[in-house]
């Protein structure tokens, strides 16, 4: 009987996606905020790229399992940016592909600098249905039944950072669905964290994020992370959700891994064994020293 109702709900939740954008979550998104911001583009100050993979809920059937290609990079032109990033996204009976393309455009202070930024894109939804397992063989409500949707998208976000401090405000996904029965509300983002020098050795990055959908309670993702050297821990805690748990390493100059571990505090962690989600980054820049890592 309970998988009954587990595979009512992913039907019901495919459904859904296919006339709604599905908006994929990572955990670690605090040292690739290219995901969430397109005014994030170029911040590096080099060709920056990222893969990560995230398989949520393991163990609950037809659970979400997410991965992306990601790069970013400063032009010729020192004030102009350019970001790409590349998403498969299955959920359940849905499979889900985005491409958007970031142009930032950066101001420079003293001692800090300002990014703003647009992205734009194409989002490819299509449902298996026909993939569903019935009672009754060639059952004609399924049979044939698979269903595509393609929509573009279109955001904006504006980017602020200095040595130690940065803060976002992002709407990665704006552009409103005629498609679809309802329009849903898309998610506005607040990012802000800080870097504090412990000792010569030992920094401490909190960081947090709101976000806010209309019509919904605000939820919070803050984080607490722990540097040693080239070395770092964390413990993150996502409203009425997960707490997670990070561990990254830079393996060289220029190249840093990282590991999630979202331990699901809501009804659906009684079905599944937690989350997973892993990360590679590598930046093409030779100045970048192992000691002094990129905290953001």
């Amino acid at each position: 009987m309970k998988k009954i109702y587990i595979l009512a709900f992913l039907f019901c939740l495919s459904s859904s996606l296919l006339r709604a954008q599905h908006d994929a979550m990572y955990t670690q998104y605090m040292f690739n905020m290219l995901l969430i911001n397109p005014a994030y583009a170029g911040s590096a100050d080099a060709l920056d790229v990222t893969v990560m993979n995230r398989n949520q809920w393991v163990g609950f059937e037809g659970a979400p399992r997410t991965s992306t290609f990601s790069a970013h990079s400063p032009l010729k032109n020192n004030r102009l940016n350019f970001g790409i990033s590349v998403t498969d996204d299955q959920f359940g009976l849905t499979h889900q592909d985005k491409i958007n393309l970031m142009y930032a455009y950066r101001i420079r202070f003293r001692k800090s600098t300002l990014f703003l930024g647009v992205e734009g894109g194409m989002n490819m939804v299509r449902t298996n249905l026909s993939q569903v397992a019935t009672t009754t063989p060639g059952d004609q409500v399924f049979y044939g039944q698979d269903e595509h949707h393609l929509s573009p998208e279109a955001g904006f976000g504006i980017y602020y950072k200095t040595k130690r401090f940065y803060a976002g405000l992002s709407a990665p996904s704006l552009y409103p669905d005629n498609s679809v029965e309802k329009i849903s509300e898309h998610p506005w983002l607040l990012t802000s964290g800080y870097v504090l020098d412990l000792s010569e050795d030992f920094r401490l990055k909190p960081s947090v994020l709101f976000k806010y959908i209309p019509a919904s309670p605000l939820e919070a993702d803050v984080n607490l992370n722990l540097y040693y050297k080239a070395f770092g821990l964390g413990l993150s805690y996502r409203t009425n959700d997960a707490l997670a748990f990070l561990a990254e390493i830079n393996l060289n100059a220029q190249m840093k891994a990282g590991y999630a571990y979202d331990l699901t505090l809501s009804r659906i962690g009684t079905y599944s064994r937690g989350s997973h989600e892993i990360m590679l980054r590598y930046t093409f820049a030779y100045a970048v020293k192992a000691k002094n890592p990129r905290y953001f």
